[in-house]
């Protein structure tokens, strides 16, 4: 691989790291349109908790953020690998959703990895297939 190969070959991988990120940012601030926008029209998904098309997941993910005053996906290690124009890639998150409950606050957590299959487009990378593994998950009381 020449210095231009590497170099383009780093810039998909980053872009990729950026369109996770996009999607983390636009969960948390409920901003549906960016977070579809990180998605081909035709992905298909396996959240664990549910799985289908691009629109069936997206209702399942709007309608369980809404119970949580809160959330905060914190994204952590992450492996892309590109060939041409396709990419996969594996990203390690920890998800923090805020919950209010008749006898007080909780902090629903999740350890997860997002496995995704990518395609390069015209606009960018977009996600075209995504599995959700959950590692771990617990529900903590928060302390008055």
């Amino acid at each position: 691989m020449d210095d231009r190969e590497a170099l383009a070959y780093l810039a998909d991988r980053e872009a990729i790291r950026d369109l996770v990120h996009r999607y983390a940012v636009g969960v948390d601030r409920k901003d549906w349109a960016t977070v579809r926008a990180c998605f081909t029209a035709d992905a298909a998904c396996d959240y664990a908790w549910f799985r289908g098309d691009l629109d069936t997941v997206l209702g399942h993910i709007e309608r369980g953020l809404a119970q949580f005053q809160t959330t905060m996906h914190l994204l952590g290690t992450h492996l892309a690998e590109v060939t041409g124009d396709t990419a996969s890639a594996e990203t390690y998150a920890v998800c923090h959703h805020r919950l209010a409950r008749p006898q007080g606050l909780a902090d629903r957590i999740v350890g997860m990895r997002y496995l995704d299959g990518l395609v390069r487009t015209a606009l960018g990378w977009r996600i075209a297939r995504r599995d959700v593994v959950v590692a771990w998950q617990r529900l903590d009381p928060v302390p008055a």
